[in-house]
């Protein structure tokens, strides 16, 4: 779901953005919204949400009459959220490179004055709602750490490692070459998808990730460069699986 976040002192203004941002996203069929509105750094500070690139953020750079109160506040969310889409609309488009200096990397800059405030946040807008819902269409597996419930893309695991000390938890090995503990083990990750595949009684491997099956050392290789072993009687089914998934 998109998170939007819209903050205007002016009321009217704040009143007609709202109503906007609403037309455009139905125009574009994106309904499922979460939209927020502040009048003030302060309320807009206190409703931050978690770190996420469907989080957009829409703002004046002067707010309550301090002309940088906009860019101070870009980079308080920027220093959150290196993910989330700021679009500022204002006057002052002599800030526009003052922008760079904050390093606040803002989608866009729409000036008030000119009159195409419609024409301009839908073209934003439309953007975002694309990136967004290619992001949701690609497959992910759903895992659980000790206090939440999170997503992780599928293509960006290599394979899962079962937990030594902990029979309930194992680790995930990412493309990137992180390990991100889960509080699952193998065994309720092999049931809950079937995606992954037990070539190891340690291992659980995600075979679009796998570039080769090496029989002689038994293991498979990664695109990444990483490897994890694989036991002999399991390493004909995983090259099946790859050939299958080419």
């Amino acid at each position: 779901m998109l998170k939007i976040f819209i903050m205007e002192d002016n009321p009217q203004q704040l009143a007609h953005y709202t109503e906007l941002v609403r037309e455009i996203c139905k125009k574009f069929h994106e309904n499922e919204i979460e939209l927020t509105t502040c009048r003030s750094t302060e309320e807009m500070l206190a409703v931050m949400p978690e770190a996420s690139a469907d989080n957009v953020f829409i703002f004046d750079i002067d707010i309550n009459s301090n002309k940088r109160a906009g860019l101070q506040l870009s980079q308080v969310i920027r220093n959150r959220d290196r993910l989330a889409q700021i679009i500022f609309i204002t006057v002052h488009d002599e800030f526009l490179y003052t922008t760079y200096k904050y390093r606040v990397t803002a989608l866009d800059f729409i000036a008030k004055d000119r009159g195409n405030i419609r024409q301009e946040l839908s073209i934003d807008l439309k953007r975002i709602i694309h990136e967004h819902k290619k992001r949701n269409s690609t497959p992910v597996f759903t895992y659980k750490s000790y206090n939440q419930t999170s997503t992780i893309p599928l293509d960006d695991i290599c394979y899962f490692a079962s937990n030594k000390e902990n029979s309930h938890a194992s680790t995930i090995h990412t493309v990137d070459h992180q390990a991100i503990q889960i509080h699952q083990n193998l065994r309720e990750i092999e049931k809950q998808d079937s995606r992954f595949f037990r070539a190891h009684r340690g291992y659980l491997i995600n075979p679009r990730q796998v570039r080769k099956v090496d029989f002689y050392y038994r293991k498979a290789d990664f695109y990444n460069s990483d490897s994890c072993p694989i036991s002999q009687r399991h390493a004909r089914k995983l090259l099946q699986l790859i050939k299958e998934d080419e």
